[in-house]
């Protein structure tokens, strides 16, 4: 909901719920400090609305059981 790709995985798998940010060398340090602000203000959000994210994109939560049984391997023709 703040403009950033959410991680797909967690690293390191030894710590629960654990999250490492790795950014590329071509990050600006005014772009890393506005992530960390962001994550801060995240991190003081209710909980409940973290739950329920992403708020601001087309696809919200998806089905993971729903997509596992009902494969759609192919883009239906329009």
């Amino acid at each position: 909901d703040y403009g950033y790709m959410s991680p797909t995985l967690y690293f390191p798998m030894i710590v629960p719920e654990c999250l490492m940010v790795e950014p590329t060398e071509t990050e600006s340090k005014e772009a890393l400090d506005q992530f960390a602000k962001d994550f801060h203000s995240v991190i003081s959000e209710d909980p409940e609305i973290l739950t329920t994210a992403p708020h601001t994109t087309d696809v919200k939560r998806v089905d993971e059981v729903w997509a596992a049984r009902n494969l759609i391997l192919r883009h239906p023709k329009e």
